[in-house]
């Protein structure tokens, strides 16, 4: 890629989607600074800036795609720092009392800590790409506007001029707000009330635990929808993390903690609580609501001045497509530079029409699958009922069907579009296989959803 003389970015946050956003600019401008208000450990330890980073992550294959092509030599380097290889085949997701039929991607993803992840991508950036820094401790006060244009940012007084300013802040990103001030129209908002309350432990992860590597369990959403995900980490670790929503926490209580994780509908993860003395205390997350700015319907934004990743959407993260989802927006942005140039006006708008295309699937698998609890309260779109009704045969077909199993996989990880599951050779076999799911035969009311993720 060919770079402009003398530009330069600054993107605000050092999280996942900040990283593979000054990864990308990295290939159009000549010097990009990251700008990061947490001070960032040297180890691979949470961060206060990050508190849904002490529960269990996985990385889509989308995600490990983009990743790997971004970062040679990444994998090995996780590997070498304990990250636990696994594939597809080594997916237990149960649902109802019905596992699903063993399916495989053909391939070998890595499982780690969202803390190894985050501090391995950040090491690897600032080796592999010179262009690209980072300034702990710094937090951004500030957007500076001049003739309409977003030219830089204010940091504890001192102006630090851009021809970009990316802001991958999260999803209480104060940006929009600040703008909104200045007189630019505040994107609308499209949120789903889920409620969900997390509680994680990591305990030691012992040879005979399981042969099969990752454990995801959901309960019927319109009984307790319960969730539970362990998943194998760096150090011979688990990390598991229970989920529930509209007042059904987790307990903190160790005893308690367990007693609720039987309520699953396998043992698999309570046994392994019951077995093992944990490393840590119950550690909690709280997340009222799945929400998504419509940044793509604005009809007037600063040129010089993008938002990325959770800022645009941030997704019930039981559904895992956070990171990945970050990953290709980078992408999409890093064609719109391209095409229309840094300091291009069009830049913006191109971007957020390429953006929402990327998070409009993801956002309505977790928006069908949020909505099958009936306590879930926000605008459904158009069609979301009837959507739901489908996923849930494919679902259930999916415990019969190894052709179902693997599309429904690949929808999943972000490598193929929902569409694909809706062709008419598609529906033909989810209908006949869901007719043979166990959990259908034994009650034909049964009316599970939630979102297979690995």
């Amino acid at each position: 890629m060919s770079r402009r003389e003398g530009s330069s970015a600054i993107v605000v946050g050092a999280g996942m989607a900040g990283l593979v956003t000054a990864r990308v600019l990295s290939d159009h401008v000549d010097r990009v600074r990251i700008l990061e208000r947490d001070r960032l450990p040297e180890d691979a330890i949470p961060r206060s800036g990050v508190p849904q980073g002490r529960h269990a992550h996985i990385l889509l294959a989308a995600g490990q795609w983009v990743l790997d092509g971004w970062f040679p030599g990444l994998a090995d380097e996780l590997r070498a720092e304990g990250a636990v290889p696994l594939d597809s085949g080594g997916l237990v997701w149960r649902q109802g009392g019905a596992s699903w039929t063993a399916s495989d991607l053909g391939l070998c993803a890595l499982s780690m800590s969202r803390p190894l992840l985050e501090t391995t991508v950040r090491r690897r950036l600032l080796r592999q790409r010179p262009n690209v820094s980072v300034a702990d401790e710094t937090a951004v006060d500030g957007l500076l506007l001049e003739d309409g244009r977003v030219v830089g940012v204010q940091v504890d007084g001192a102006r630090h001029r851009a021809d970009l300013v990316v802001a991958c802040s999260g999803r209480h990103t104060r940006f929009l707000d600040l703008l909104a001030e200045r007189g630019f129209p505040a994107p609308e908002m499209s949120a789903v009330r889920i409620d969900l309350a997390c509680g994680t432990r990591v305990v030691p992860r012992q040879p005979d635990d399981l042969t099969r590597a990752v454990a995801i369990e959901v309960d019927d959403p319109a009984q307790s929808h319960r969730m539970g995900r362990m998943v194998p980490a760096e150090g011979n670790r688990w990390i598991i993390t229970l989920g529930s929503f509209h007042d059904d926490a987790p307990p903190i209580e160790p005893a308690a903690y367990e007693d609720f994780a039987r309520c699953l509908p396998s043992p698999l993860i309570a046994d392994v609580l019951a077995r093992t003395e944990a490393l840590t205390p119950v550690l909690t997350y709280r997340m009222p609501t799945s929400r998504r700015r419509h940044v793509e319907r604005l009809d007037r934004t600063p040129a010089g001045f993008l938002v990325l990743g959770d800022a645009i959407c941030s997704l019930n993260p039981l559904h895992a497509q956070g990171m990945s989802s970050a990953a290709l927006q980078a992408q999409a942005l890093g064609r719109a530079i391209a095409r229309h140039g840094l300091t291009s006006p069009q830049l913006a708008r191109a971007f957020y029409r390429q953006a929402a295309k990327v998070v409009d699937a993801p956002w309505r698998l977790a928006a069908a699958a949020d909505f099958a609890d009936p306590c879930a309260d926000g605008p459904e779109s158009v069609g979301t009922g009837l959507l739901n009704r489908y996923l849930d045969m494919v679902l259930r077909a999916c415990r019969t069907s190894i052709p179902v199993a693997r599309q429904t996989l690949r929808v999943q990880n972000l490598l193929a579009r929902l569409a694909s599951l809706m062709t008419p050779a598609m529906v033909v076999r989810v209908l006949l296989a869901a007719r043979r799911s166990p959990a259908a035969a034994t009650n034909p009311a049964d009316r599970e959803a939630g979102s297979p993720v690995g």
